[in-house]
């Protein structure tokens, strides 16, 4: 246990740079697996189950971990930011860091519009599938919260993966390649939403709804 404290001591630089990329993958950990979880559950009901009130307090509180999971990842960017800014400086040249950091902000604001907006949303439909008695334009709405979720939860880790990219490409270029990947995403989406919704489905699964009904005999 010596050994191993003193090796873990022996240099407080990188021991605090150790701690902020536990707390960076915890972060990513909490927020990719639980988000993604999140959007498995709503594909079930976009499916046509009913939700339940077991199934919304679930999306709820696994909501309120995935923002525990941002609030990690933003405490540990910070800290890397203020960890390059003193020992290591040249990495704040690195246009891919400014890249993750837009990202996480723009899905910083996506989780507080799902907690604004889509979760009570979401408790509205408890004992109805996800899009029952919605418009169209709501439909569209709840498809690009998740689009968002979907996209840019792994974006980030995506763009950490590639070292390629470390000071060779502009940030701006790195954005324009996650907004080309979310436009796609998105268009997909919303085509299996137009497919599912087109106006023969609706009239099919009126005509379902009917089928059997027995018809009032007037005399």
């Amino acid at each position: 246990m010596h050994d191993l404290f003193t090796t873990l001591f022996s240099d407080p630089v990188v021991l605090l740079r150790n701690i902020l990329r536990l707390l960076h993958f915890l972060g990513l950990m909490l927020g990719i697996g639980v988000a993604t979880m999140l959007d498995l559950v709503v594909l079930r009901f976009f499916i046509g189950k009913r939700i339940s009130h077991g199934a919304f307090d679930i999306f709820k509180f696994g909501s309120t971990i995935v923002s525990v999971g941002i609030s990690v990842i933003w405490l540990s960017g910070l800290g890397f930011l203020l960890f390059y800014a003193v020992f290591e400086p040249i990495k704040l040249t690195n246009e891919k860091v400014w890249a993750k950091m837009i990202i996480v902000l723009i899905l910083t604001l996506n989780g507080i519009f799902i907690h604004k907006t889509i979760l009570p949303a979401l408790k509205d439909q408890i004992g109805k599938t996800v899009f029952e008695g919605r418009t169209m334009a709501e439909r569209r709405t709840f498809v690009f919260a998740g689009t968002t979720s979907v996209v840019s939860w792994y974006a980030p880790l995506i763009i950490a993966s590639l070292s390629s990219l470390n000071f060779k490409v502009p940030v701006l270029e790195i954005l324009a390649a996650y907004a080309i990947f979310f436009a796609f995403v998105l268009a997909m989406s919303n085509l299996v939403l137009a497919m599912k919704f087109a106006p023969s489905s609706d009239l099919r699964g009126a005509q379902k709804r009917t089928k059997g009904t027995r018809q009032p005999v007037w005399r």
